[in-house]
């Protein structure tokens, strides 16, 4: 694999959250890739490396997003085709078009996207994934839960949005065996957080991603990519 993944979420100044970065952060992580020659994969391009059958450029990233939050679509999205960029957005199928209320956590409230807004995002030329359908830990499901929560979420996406998803995310980056082969027999890849550690030999379905924070400054995310490029 000689690709990095780098993992968003909510991209709004107004949001104080681990998972929140500002719109004119993100602007300039985005600024920082296109100068340094960075290359933003699709999914296929991603499968492709991962199967063999071609290898990525030598700068290349795939840009992923959680949860599907509107700011995706109002905000990140303008940005990505402003610089001829790309990116998937990992989906949670029952809260589409309503609020993060589903987060008990979280003491904001934001909006996900519609499925009007995830059509706009995959005729642009983004890539859309599995989230689960309810947004739950997975490690605490039984086998009939996991089964529901993967199978549910990929059928209503794939019928409302008419494409064939290949790649999932897993809820809050958690995982073990069972959720794995669960996960197996639905996507060809999936992805972890495993607390922001990017490793190139791993399980296809445990695929590590850069998870980016408020601190993520653009000194700190070249300093990153320049640690995994050595």
């Amino acid at each position: 694999m000689s690709f990095i993944t780098l993992g968003y979420h909510i991209v709004n100044r107004a949001i104080d959250d681990i998972i929140a970065i500002s719109e004119e952060l993100f602007e300039q992580h985005l600024r920082y890739l296109h100068l340094e020659g960075y290359v933003t994969l699709s999914l296929a391009q991603a499968l492709a490396d991962i199967n063999g059958e071609t290898q990525a450029p030598a700068r290349s990233v795939l840009l992923t997003f959680d949860d599907g939050y509107e700011d995706n679509a109002r905000t990140v999205l303008p940005l990505l085709q402003a610089y001829g960029m790309r990116a998937t957005e990992f989906v949670i199928s029952g809260y589409i078009g309503r609020s993060n209320r589903w987060n008990p956590k979280a003491g904001y409230d934001t909006d996900h996207m519609t499925w009007g807004d995830l059509r706009a995002w995959y005729e642009s030329g983004c890539d859309i994934g599995g989230h689960s359908h309810r947004h739950l830990c997975m490690t605490r499901l039984s086998l009939g839960e996991l089964e529901e929560t993967v199978r549910v979420n990929k059928d209503m996406l794939e019928k409302h949005l008419g494409v064939r998803l290949q790649a999932f995310a897993y809820p809050y980056g958690k995982f073990n065996q069972a959720v794995q082969e669960v996960v197996r027999h639905h996507y060809e890849i999936a992805f972890a957080v495993d607390g922001g550690v990017w490793k190139a030999q791993v399980d296809r379905y445990a695929i590590n991603r850069l998870n980016i924070s408020p601190a993520w400054s653009v000194e700190h995310l070249a300093q990153q990519l320049a640690d995994i490029r050595c």
